[in-house]
């Protein structure tokens, strides 16, 4: 069975299992928020096309756009309101509908995840995705989560906005979170759930007790030309540059590239490992297995270890 959404484009989801995603159409769409309703004036006109039974979870009907906006090489699945991207991504990719670097946008999530699992705030304007990222071994497959970000992180960068990413998977602006990521992997394959707060950002007191940074919105920095639009820039130059570091074949060359936009390279930041009182260090960099390389400040010279699980803040 061929994959409908091979060719890439961006596709609206406008009837199907609703236990998978809400239907949405155009016009909802661009009702949610000013930055979908400039997408869709780029996107139209739409091009219906009725996916039978045989494509299990996405069979329903979809539009697939054909305007001035539309050309994208790797496929945008946007549906309505659901628990997550992450469970639609699952449910296709499941069924052979998400090669890698297809990805599902997600108006809004009832039960969005971040990182241990915490529940990740999902109001209409902002970014919901998940992206099919190519399943790798070895130092590549661990380096997945501050890889992802580095890539997101330089596409950013190119389009003026001052992203760093904060190991292990946070994307910063100025030293304020505008984004997450979170890795999942089964049966070989892996998505990566994606939230980049376009228009908005959590309130401070929504934020847990011992949060790493401040929120912020992308749009603080920068002009965002329209969610979809964005986003399918972001995940062609991510792409771009993924395939870059597998030609390397060098994973000590990739680390030096993740390092190129590491946040807080070189600042002291103090370190959590699990439920210890912590301590303070300075960040030296990334290790080939994409561990965090760490110089203690308190306990003298030469003291230097790779962090590979806890969490960082800035002093």
């Amino acid at each position: 069975m061929q994959n409908p959404f091979a060719g890439g484009g961006i596709w609206l989801r406008t009837s199907g299992d609703e236990a998978l995603a809400g239907p949405i159409s155009p016009e909802n769409l661009a009702s949610c928020h000013p930055l979908w309703a400039a997408d869709v004036a780029r996107l139209a006109p739409w091009r219906e096309v009725e996916l039978g039974p045989q494509y299990g979870p996405a069979a329903g009907r979809w539009l697939a756009a054909l305007g001035p906006g539309a050309a994208a090489a790797n496929a945008v699945l946007l549906v309505g309101p659901c628990t997550s991207s992450l469970d639609v991504a699952w449910e296709l990719a499941g069924a052979g509908c998400l090669p890698p670097f297809a990805s599902v946008v997600a108006v809004s999530q009832k039960q969005g995840r971040g990182q241990m699992r915490r529940n990740w705030i999902s109001p209409p304007g902002n970014l919901y995705a998940a992206l099919a990222w190519p399943g790798a071994t070895g130092n590549l497959a661990a380096m997945a989560p501050v890889l992802v970000g580095a890539c997101l992180s330089a596409a950013l960068y190119d389009r003026g906005f001052p992203s760093r990413v904060k190991w292990p998977n946070d994307l910063l602006a100025g030293d304020r979170k505008i984004g997450g990521i979170l890795l999942e992997e089964r049966a070989g394959r892996i998505m990566a759930g994606i939230g980049i707060n376009f228009a908005s950002a959590p309130d401070a007191a929504l934020l847990r007790r011992d949060h790493a940074a401040p929120a912020a919105s992308l749009q603080v920095f920068g002009e965002v030309p329209g969610a979809v639009t964005l986003w399918s820039e972001l995940v062609k130059s991510g792409q771009t540059c993924y395939l870059q570091c597998v030609a390397l074949s060098d994973t000590n060359a990739v680390s030096r590239f993740v390092e190129q936009h590491l946040a807080w390279l070189g600042r002291e930041v103090f370190v959590r490992e699990s439920e210890t009182d912590g301590f303070r260090a300075r960040i030296i960099g990334l290790a080939e297995d994409g561990g965090l390389r760490l110089r203690h400040i308190d306990t003298g010279p030469g003291q230097d270890l790779t962090l590979h699980s806890g969490s960082i803040s800035l002093l």
